[in-house]
């Protein structure tokens, strides 16, 4: 019996194989937590709703219906000069006679109020946009073309 004990030993023992070892997962990569400053959102301006360029070579009674009644009117030798004045700026509005006699704007100066100030400047652009009548203070619009009953350009 001790035969038996002694092959059933050896006959195990044969079994066993190689001892492989364990592999091992490497441990995660270790990520750096890099905190990201958002850059503030900075708001665009508005753009204006009128530019010098859109407003040239149109005549008065136009004018007067978007930048209302101006500060102050006056005559020179062959032109009519407009002053609007606000906290802002200052905006002159020059217009010469054309070859049909009629008045249109020719010529436009914007400054700043105060000269002094951190920072006197002030686009042109904005300056004639500062001036321009509101839409909801506008009750009773005239119409786009003065002497006659209706408005040729409805909404406008």
């Amino acid at each position: 019996m001790r035969k038996a004990y002694l092959l059933l030993v050896l006959l195990l023992g044969g079994c066993q194989g190689e001892n492989t070892p364990v592999e091992v997962a490497p441990p995660p990569p270790v990520i750096e937590e890099v905190e990201v400053i958002e850059e503030p959102v900075i708001p665009e301006p508005p753009k204006p709703r009128f530019v010098i360029e859109n407003i040239m070579n149109l005549a008065p009674d136009t004018l007067q219906n978007i930048l209302g009644e101006p500060s102050l009117k006056r005559q020179e030798r062959e032109a009519r000069v407009w002053l609007y004045q606000n906290a802002e700026c200052i905006l002159h509005l020059y217009f010469y006679s054309n070859e049909n006699g009629d008045f249109r704007l020719d010529y436009v100066d914007t400054e700043a109020v105060n000269l002094h100030a951190n920072n006197p400047t002030v686009s042109p652009n904005a300056c004639l946009d500062s001036h321009v009548i509101p839409e909801e203070i506008i009750e009773d619009p005239q119409p786009s073309y003065p002497g006659t009953d209706r408005d040729i350009q409805p909404g406008k």
